[in-house]
């Protein structure tokens, strides 16, 4: 057995030329006749071909065909494409004879670790010069998952002929439900159980396996199927669904852009399919929009059978390649830590620029005892600043505008081994530059969408988070006797308001990295005023029912609504902002942004938006090289040198601050256009090593 539970063959494979790979003639066949097909040695740029795109799913549960006339083992997935993909007896292509396919784990020798690493640099070029993509959702399980997927490809084909209207008819359906009756209310069950179907969809496996980011996105066309498993030994035809990858992507775009808050109402994971689409996002001249970092980030919520490829499964990307080479090696002997340490000292030389830290997401607070220097058997140990792509992720990433500091800095150091990383050998710090904003004093609780739509008790009881905004503003805003200055008020709130979805679009801007769509400050004034507006008015109506059940049912209502709070002359401003203006555009800008952050407020009073894992005590920071603000945590070591940092041309009795990276971080009010010298706030400069 090899090291995912294969029987090993042997006598299939013969050693492949460069730039040659493996095309599988597939012989025609009915749905319980055997596998059976050839391999054929071809350059890339050969005979014509399609490529399948297919999970893996449980390396266990094998099945054998016939390769060569030999038998292979393959998984019960790619069995299943296989015999769904092979033409069929009675077909109009029956007389065409074989069918020419690329699979992975037929095409490759997946004992050959140097064929295997080689054919990964190969994969980009395999999939985009294809003549299609197959792709393969898996069998249905049953009739009723066979009528919830056509109802489900129907349902995004009509939906799509008029996507403006029929997503307003949604919001309406669901989003006040409990206003319907009648004729309405039997189109709103009837609509209900279609987006179930839709949900369902976009719950499939496939769309959730990292190697179809470049798989699909590099296709020249791809279509996607997936049928009724035939009952073995009955005259069953086999009935393919298939809907085109280009129209899923139109929707899935479309939902995230325009109905953050329905796909949260309804729980669609039809957002994963959108982050495919992000990875190969093209400005006006065809040049790529998305940076290979960002694509990496896009992707890290997808399922990898080996977590060295959320790296080498995206080296296809445009901007995979700097300075004529790839930016980091396939390598299957190294571990995942050292494969994604290599990666992000690799961006920061090349670029002097720390935009690979803005995309760190800690799952838990970065831990640092005992985890100092190398382990080859800790695939995960890596230094806390380096992104680990196989955690769980959930945020978006950082991008603000203005940015906080220069953004190279040619001072930038990595000390440490990248390369050989041995055992006990130091895990490599960064040494950087900059100033130290604040200290974190207070932090909320960890932000969910679900938080965010306004709409009615029920439904805000049930919230992890009841009256979210409120309950914010009491960390940030907390109440002080006799305090009654408007502009002291209005200014917090701005600043709150302007985190949330990472600030404003403004028209002399360039275009962000940040998903969804952005308003401009007047639009977002207006929309945010409105909302606090509704959710005061939900306050309102939550206090007048308070009495009416127990106290533990009560107790979801904070003493005070962030409205309420406010002095007069505030309250008159929101009024005159909110006239006419309704929430949906504040909603639909800060969703993504918000969700698995935190708000805090420092030591002086400044509100900002961080890392889920902050707590007090954490420091805001403004480095060198960071366009975005940074959250770091002072460590101990007892055998730091004040001089370590001396010959890099940093000021001689500044100690260098040590400490765990924790993640990226926005304070409005410290980030001001043409102003990256913190010095100008009054900020204390200091450098800083990042274990």
């Amino acid at each position: 057995m090899d090291n995912f539970g294969r029987p090993r063959q042997r006598g299939i494979y013969r050693p492949l030329a460069p730039q040659f790979i493996r095309v599988l003639e597939l012989d025609p066949g009915g749905f319980a006749d055997n596998i059976v097909g050839r391999l054929v040695p071809q350059a890339i740029d050969g005979e014509s071909y399609e490529a399948v795109s297919y999970v893996w799913g449980d390396t266990r549960n094998r099945r054998d065909i016939t390769i060569n006339g030999t038998t292979l083992s393959v998984t019960a997935n790619l069995h299943g494409a296989l015999t769904a993909f092979r033409y069929r007896p009675g077909s109009a292509r029956y007389r065409r004879g074989v069918r020419r396919l690329w699979a992975d784990a037929v095409c490759i020798n997946q004992e050959d670790l140097s064929e295997r690493t080689s054919q990964v640099e190969l994969m980009a070029r395999i999939f985009a010069n294809a003549r299609r993509v197959l792709a393969w959702l898996g069998w249905e399980e049953g009739e009723e998952d066979h009528r919830h997927h056509l109802v489900a490809v129907r349902f995004i084909h009509s939906f799509m002929e008029d996507p403006e209207a029929n997503l307003r008819e949604a919001r309406i359906l669901f989003l006040h439900k409990d206003e319907l009756s009648g004729d309405d209310r039997r189109k709103f069950e009837k609509q209900a159980r279609t987006w179930e179907a839709v949900k369902q969809f976009f719950e499939i496996q496939y769309f959730h396996r990292t190697w179809i980011v470049q798989e699909l996105g590099l296709a020249r066309e791809a279509i996607m199927f997936t049928a009724l498993k035939p009952t073995v030994g009955a005259d069953q035809a086999l009935e393919l669904v298939y809907i085109d990858w280009p129209l899923v992507g139109r929707f899935v775009r479309f939902l995230d852009y325009s109905g953050a808050s329905l796909v949260t109402h309804l729980g669609l994971r039809s957002w994963v399919a959108h982050h495919i689409l992000m990875v190969w996002e093209t400005k006006e001249d065809g040049t790529p929009e998305c940076d290979f970092l960002t694509g990496m980030h896009w992707a890290r919520i997808l399922g990898v059978t080996d977590a060295r490829d959320r790296v080498h499964g995206l080296l296809g990307h445009p901007l995979a390649v700097m300075e004529g080479e790839l930016v980091v090696k396939p390598d299957y002997t190294a571990t995942r830590g050292v494969v994604y340490t290599r990666l992000a000292a690799n961006f920061i030389r090349k670029t002097k620029n720390l935009y690979v830290l803005s995309l760190v997401d800690h799952e838990d607070d970065p831990s640092t005892e005992a985890k100092r220097d190398w382990d080859p058997q800790d695939d995960g140990r890596m230094p806390t600043w380096v992104p680990d792509w196989h955690s769980i992720n959930r945020t978006t990433p950082f991008d603000y505008s203005p940015p906080a500091a220069e953004v190279e800095d040619p001072d930038i150091r990595i000390d440490g081994e990248t390369q050989i990383c041995a055992k006990g050998t130091p895990l490599p710090h960064l040494l950087l530059w900059g100033w130290v904003v604040d200290e974190i004093s207070a932090v909320s609780r960890r932000m969910e969408t679900t938080d965010f739509p306004v709409t009615h008790l029920a439904r805000e009881r049930a919230k992890q988070n009841p009256f979210w905004l409120d309950r914010v503003w009491e960390l940030v805003f907390p109440a002080i006797e006799g305090s009654t200055d408007a502009r002291d008020a209005l200014a917090v709130l701005e600043s709150l308001s302007l985190a949330l979805p990472l600030g404003t679009q403004e028209v002399d801007q360039p275009v962000r990295r940040a998903i969804g769509p952005q308003q401009t400050l007047e639009e977002h004034r207006r929309s945010f005023a409105a909302y606090v507006l509704e959710y005061h008015e939900l306050w309102r109506c939550a206090s007048e029912a308070r009495g009416t059940g127990t106290a533990r049912d009560d107790c979801y209502v904070p003493t005070r609504s962030l409205y309420g709070s406010l002095p007069v002359e505030a309250q008159a401003e929101l009024l005159r902002r909110a006239e006419g203006a309704t929430s949906g555009g504040f909603i639909e800008c800060m969703t993504w942004l918000s969700m698995c952050r935190v708000v805090y407020r420092t030591k002086s009073g400044l509100v900002g938006m961080g890392s889920r894992v902050s707590r007090p005590g954490d420091i805001v920071c403004r480095v060198r090289g960071s366009s975005v603000l940074m959250t770091l945590r002072r460590i101990k070591d007892p055998g730091a040198s004040r001089d370590q940092v001396s010959e890099t041309g940093a000021t001689p009795d500044a100690a260098p601050i040590l400490c765990v990276y924790i993640g990226p971080t926005v304070v409005p009010a410290r980030m001001k256009r043409d102003v990256v010298d913190g010095g100008e706030f009054g900020e204390m400069a200091a450098t800083f090593r990042v274990v």
